[in-house]
């Protein structure tokens, strides 16, 4: 099962969440390819004006060729939904999970900290 959307990366950046209680990360030096907390995850991505970014969350996919893993945690998603895109662009889609609970989630992306493409891959934590 997967989902993808292009974006307007506003701030140059991402959002991988839990809908129902989100909190961001902060970045740290704002050189982070990608920073986390337990419900959500921001990857630094292009400029805007370099154009949308894709991004795909996957339930099945490992890493594609050309990608890089920047960022492997465990993110909680209780209600069963993540939602994905730019938050501050209001370009949000949400997608149901097969489970609900805590997922292993691997972020990939094509160029680590400038990201056009970026692949989030969730599988249930056992």
């Amino acid at each position: 099962m997967d989902r993808q959307l292009r974006v307007t990366p506003l701030n140059a950046q991402v959002a991988i969440f839990s809908p129902g209680a989100p909190e961001f990360p902060e970045w740290e030096t704002g050189d982070e390819p990608a920073v986390a907390t337990t419900t959500a995850i921001l990857v630094a991505t292009r400029d805007d004006l370099a154009g949308p970014v894709t991004v795909r969350v996957d339930t099945d996919t490992a890493a594609l060729d050309g990608f890089t893993t920047v960022l492997g945690t465990t993110l909680m998603i209780p209600d069963g939904v993540i939602a994905f895109g730019s938050f501050l662009s209001g370009e949000i889609e949400r997608m149901p999970l097969p489970t609900a609970g805590a997922h292993l989630a691997t972020v990939s992306v094509d160029v680590p900290g400038e990201a056009s493409s970026v692949l989030v891959t969730l599988t249930p934590a056992t």
